[in-house]
C-alpha cells in the first residue's frame, strides 16, 4: 500500500510539475511576446528571410554597400548628411567619395518633455551642423506603452518668431521610421536653455500632416496642410504668423498637399478654377489642378496639369507623372521626358540627382516583381533591374547619396534589421 501510495503521489506530483512547467513558459512567452510587439521594426517582420533572385543577387554583388543594419540612414534635409537611429541614440553620417558612410561628429544634445495623450516622455535630441546649417533629430521607442510607443522628433532652428530657438516636429505613425518622407503630427517651439515645448499646433494624424520643409523655407509663418473633411475633394492649407495667433486659410483648394518656394514667391498645386463649377460639381476638363502661385490673395497659375493628381508623385522640387513619363522642374521651370516605351505602372518613389541629370524610379508589379529604373537624360541611357524583393514592401526609400551613387532599402534576413544598399550609377550600367 505504501509503495502504490508513493507511486501515485510521485505521478500527482510529475504531472503538477509538468503543468507548471508549461505555464510558467506560456507566461514568460506571453510577456515576452508584449514586450516586442511594439518594437519599431516589427512591422515589416513579413518580410524576413525571404530570398533575392539571381538577378537580384549578381545586382547587389556591385554595391559598395550591402549590410543589414538596425536601422536605415535617412535623409537630414542637409544635402550629403544622413543619419541613423541607434537604440534611443542618433548618429549622423556624411557619404565619402567612394560611395561610403562616415559618422559625423554630433555638437549638442537637448532633451524635451514632449507631450502626447495627457503624459510627458522625455526624448534627447541630437544636434550636428553640417554645410553651415544646424539640425537635430530624436527618437522615443517606449516597447512597455501601448499609448505612446513611438516619437520622431525633428528640430529645425526658428526663422518664423523672435522669441523662440527652435522649432520641433513630432511624428507618432511607428510605420514612418524607415521613410526619408515623414508625416509630422504636431509642431512645437522652444528656447535653448528649457526643455519645455510651446504647443503650435496639434493635428490628426489621420488626415494632415505638418509641411515641414515649408516651414523651414519660409519666414513668415507656421504652415500645415489638413484634408478636406466631407464631401469636398483635396486639401486645405492653413497658416499662423505666431504660436498664439489663430490660423488663417492660404487655400483651400488644393490638389495635392504640397507647398514649394521659388525666388521668395509660395507655390502649391491647386485644383483648376475650370475643374469645378460654382457648386463644386466636378467638370474633368483638360485642365485638372495647377502650380500655382499666391499673389496676395489670390493665386495665378504657372503650370498646368491633366491628369488626376493621385497619379503623380512629388519629391523635393519635383512633379512626376509616371503614366506620361514626364519630370517638371519646380525651380527651373521645365520639363524633361523620360524616354522609353517602357511601362513605369507600379513606380512608387524616385529620386533626382543634384542638378536633375539623372533619375531613379522604384515600383512594384504585383507581389511577384520589384523594379528600379534607371535613367540619364542627357544620354536617353535606360537600365532597368527587377527581381522579387528587391527592396521593401511599399518604401524603396530610393536615393541619391551623391551624383554617382544610388540608395535604397531591402529586405534583411531578420526581422530586427534592415538591408542598406548603395550602387554605384556606372555599375548599373
Amino acid at each position: 500500500m505504501d509503495k502504490k501510495f508513493d507511486l501515485k503521489e510521485k505521478i500527482s506530483f510529475n504531472w503538477a510539475a509538468t503543468i507548471g512547467l508549461i505555464l510558467a513558459t506560456l507566461i514568460i512567452a506571453f510577456f515576452a511576446t508584449g514586450y516586442k510587439l511594439p518594437q519599431v521594426h516589427k512591422y515589416e517582420k513579413d518580410l524576413a528571410g525571404r530570398n533575392n533572385d539571381e538577378l537580384t543577387a549578381q545586382f547587389l554583388a556591385k554595391s559598395v554597400i550591402d549590410k543589414e543594419d538596425d536601422s536605415p540612414y535617412l535623409e537630414t534635409g542637409i544635402v550629403g548628411l544622413y543619419y541613423c537611429v541607434d537604440g534611443d541614440k542618433i548618429t549622423y553620417h556624411r557619404v565619402s567619395d567612394n560611395g561610403e558612410f562616415k559618422k559625423v561628429r554630433a555638437t549638442d544634445t537637448v532633451k524635451l518633455q514632449v507631450p502626447a495623450k495627457d503624459k510627458t516622455e522625455e526624448v534627447t535630441v541630437y544636434f550636428t551642423e553640417y554645410n553651415e546649417e544646424t539640425i537635430g533629430f530624436g527618437v522615443l521607442q517606449n516597447k512597455k506603452s501601448k499609448d505612446f510607443p513611438y516619437a520622431f522628433i525633428k528640430v529645425i532652428p526658428n526663422r518664423v518668431t523672435e522669441n523662440y530657438d527652435y522649432l520641433a516636429f513630432v511624428d507618432f505613425t511607428i510605420g514612418d521610421f524607415y521613410k526619408n518622407t515623414k508625416t509630422y503630427d504636431a509642431a512645437y517651439a522652444f528656447l535653448a536653455n528649457d526643455s519645455k515645448l510651446e504647443e503650435i499646433f496639434v493635428l490628426d494624424p489621420n488626415t494632415s500632416f505638418v509641411a515641414v520643409d515649408l516651414i523651414k523655407d519660409r519666414a513668415d509663418g507656421f504652415y500645415y496642410f489638413t484634408k478636406n473633411e466631407g464631401d469636398a475633394e483635396g486639401y486645405s492649407l492653413f497658416m499662423k504668423t505666431t504660436t498664439s495667433s489663430k490660423e488663417v486659410i492660404v487655400s483651400g483648394n488644393i490638389a495635392l498637399p504640397y507647398g514649394f518656394c521659388k525666388d521668395g514667391d509660395l507655390l502649391l498645386l491647386e485644383y483648376a478654377k475650370s475643374f469645378k463649377d460654382v457648386e463644386g460639381v466636378t467638370l474633368k476638363g483638360d485642365t485638372i489642378f495647377c502650380l500655382s502661385k499666391v499673389t496676395g490673395i489670390m493665386t495665378e497659375a504657372v503650370y498646368e496639369f491633366n491628369r488626376d493628381p493621385a497619379t503623380y508623385l512629388v519629391k523635393g522640387y519635383y512633379i512626376l507623372n509616371p503614366d506620361a513619363k514626364i519630370l517638371y522642374d519646380v525651380l527651373g521651370g521645365a520639363e524633361q521626358v523620360i524616354d522609353t516605351t517602357l511601362s513605369f505602372d507600379g513606380v512608387e518613389d524616385f529620386a533626382i540627382s543634384d542638378g536633375g541629370s539623372k533619375i531613379a524610379l522604384a515600383g512594384s508589379i504585383g507581389t511577384e516583381s520589384d523594379r528600379l529604373f534607371f535613367f540619364e537624360f542627357a544620354t536617353d541611357r535606360m537600365q532597368v533591374i527587377s527581381g522579387k524583393n528587391l527592396f521593401l514592401l511599399g518604401n524603396p526609400n530610393v536615393s541619391f547619396t551623391s551624383l554617382d551613387y544610388v540608395s535604397f532599402l531591402s529586405p534583411s534576413t531578420t526581422a530586427d534589421t534592415v538591408k542598406n544598399i548603395v550602387v554605384p550609377w556606372e555599375q548599373v550600367f
